[in-house]
Parts: structure tokens; sequence; C-alpha cells
């Protein structure tokens, strides 16, 4: 498949980790598939998982955090389940990839709205993220070659974890700190497909 968000120098550690990902949830891929139940319908219900996620956020954080708990899981299980199914394809790939920078842009905003963080820092940290999604996933398209990057997605939930469990809020620090490395990550990237096309 071409749809991948990864470097080939990353490809070695992405494949042992499917791997595992593989074996340690087959009981539950075999369970899923002789029920019918299809990859996409994981990525679909993880999607709607974020509806109550949003509308507790303010008044029940942990039943939110509970929601997105869960919504990380199912984006665990339906590459395993696609592949012990035999219906991975870039299709799935794209399904998955929309569905998990939807959740994922939901939560932002959520946290976003309500003042978790600072403004010019959060809307950096999201364009840029958005942005590196698109370039790494084109260049693996075209196959020109790219530097292992940092996502940074499952470090922006463990935040809000640690903000659950403590009431320390690290989300200023962690998006200055993501927010500069993906700026200067994405010129990164630009530059190597633009040099790639001058070749």
């Amino acid at each position: 498949m071409k749809l991948n968000i990864f470097s080939k120098e990353e490809e070695h550690y992405y494949r042992a980790f499917q791997k595992f990902r593989d074996d340690l949830f087959l009981p539950v891929s075999k369970q899923l598939a002789a029920k019918g139940v299809k990859p996409d319908h994981l990525s679909y219900l993880g999607v709607l998982l974020i509806i109550p996620f949003v509308f507790f956020f303010a008044s029940n954080p942990w039943l939110s955090a509970i929601c997105l708990t869960l919504n990380v899981l199912l984006d665990c299980l339906d590459g395993p389940l696609a592949r012990y199914t035999h219906t991975a394809s870039d299709r799935g790939a794209l399904v998955d990839l929309i569905c998990d920078y939807g959740s994922f842009s939901a939560v932002f905003i959520t946290i976003a709205y309500y003042g978790l963080m600072t403004p010019f820092w959060a809307a950096l940290y999201f364009v840029q993220y958005a942005l590196m999604l698109y370039l790494v996933t084109y260049c693996r398209r075209k196959n020109i070659r790219f530097f292992p990057v940092v996502r940074s997605k499952y470090y922006l939930y463990l935040m809000l974890l640690w903000l659950l469990v403590t009431g320390l809020n690290w989300f200023d620090p962690f998006l200055v700190l993501f927010g500069v490395y993906m700026t200067a990550t994405n010129i990164f990237l630009f530059d190597s497909i633009r040099c790639s096309k001058r070749s």
C-alpha cells in the first residue's frame, strides 16, 4: 500500500510493531470477524465516541476520557482486523486516516475551546500538524525519501490525562515544543519535495 505516513527508515520498526499489535489483538479480531464486523465499522464507531467526549468534556471530564480511550482502542483494532480478514487496502487506510484525523481535530478544538491552550500556539500546532500529515503522505506516495518524524497525537492525549490526574496544565509548553518542531520539519519536507521535482 502506498498510503503511509512512515518513512522507509521507520518501516522496519513500524512492521515489527504492527506484527506485535496483530498478535495481541488476534483473539479479538477473530471474534469481530466471526460477527461480521468490518474495519471501517470500528473507524466510524471511534468517530461517534468523540461526540460524548465533546458533550461531557466540561461537566464530566473523566467520562470524556473514557470515550477518548475507547476511541484510541478502536483505532488500534481496525488495522489488525483488516489484516486478519485480508481486506487491508489504500481505501481502508484512507478511511482510517480521515477518521483518525477527524477525531483528533475534534478533541483538539474542544480542549482549545475551553481555554486550556494559548490561541496562537494552538493555531500554530494545529496547522503544522495537518500540513505534516499531508507532506509525509505525499512523500510516501511519490517515493520521495524523507527522515523519520515524531507524531505527537498520543502525547497530546497524555497531556490531557496528566491534567485530569494532577490538575497541572502543560498544554502550552507541549504546543510550543511541537509547534516549533513541526514547523522546522515541514520546511525540510517541503524542501525534499521541491528538490525531487528538480531532479
